[in-house]
């Protein structure tokens, strides 16, 4: 054996051994790693205790809203510190929309009917005026729906408006949709 083959023999030995020990102990920083990066998974905003200061009393019997919103003149729903814009034609026919808030605790809201399917976009502004933003950045805040299929929140496209702390976003179909930042 020559001493270049030698050479070449002990060079591949320590390739493999490097591999086999990155293999075997794990290297998340890897250059060639083909997992991604975990992210956080989006928290939902939490209220504050005072949501409505010197306004009504709350209580689950009057966190629901409904409306037959007419499908030709379209219509708006709102409840609290949500609002749904329905235009015209984003439905075929008059329908029956609905918003509730199962818990003050948090920026959480269920739109119905469930699993309707719009024509053109409904536009739903939801404030974080009575948010508590302690640890949250505001920059993070968007609103997100519930993916039943995958139990995890799915970003949407927004426009946060930090002045008058709103967030406002288009959407194409009615589940239950929240107000998350990481």
């Amino acid at each position: 054996m020559t001493r270049h083959n030698r050479q070449s023999i002990k060079f591949t030995a320590a390739a493999v051994l490097f591999a086999a020990l990155v293999a075997f102990t794990g290297c998340s920083r890897s250059p060639v790693s083909t997992t991604e990066a975990e992210t956080p998974e989006p928290q939902v905003l939490s209220r504050s205790v005072n949501l409505v200061p010197g306004g009504p009393q709350l209580s689950p019997l009057n966190l629901y809203a409904e409306q037959v919103v007419s499908a030709e003149q379209g219509g708006r729903l709102e409840l609290v510190d949500v609002v749904l814009d329905i235009p015209p034609h984003a439905v075929d026919n008059d329908t029956l929309f609905s918003i509730f808030i199962p818990t003050l605790d948090e920026f959480y809201n269920e739109f119905g009917t469930h699993g309707l399917v719009f024509n053109v976009p409904v536009t739903v502004t939801m404030s974080y005026r009575s948010a508590d933003l302690t640890g949250v950045d505001e920059s993070s805040i968007r609103i997100g729906w519930f993916n039943e299929s995958s139990g995890t929140w799915q970003d949407m496209v927004c426009e946060v408006d930090p002045i008058n702390k709103i967030v406002t976003g288009q959407l194409n179909h009615f589940s239950a949709y929240a107000l998350v930042s990481d």
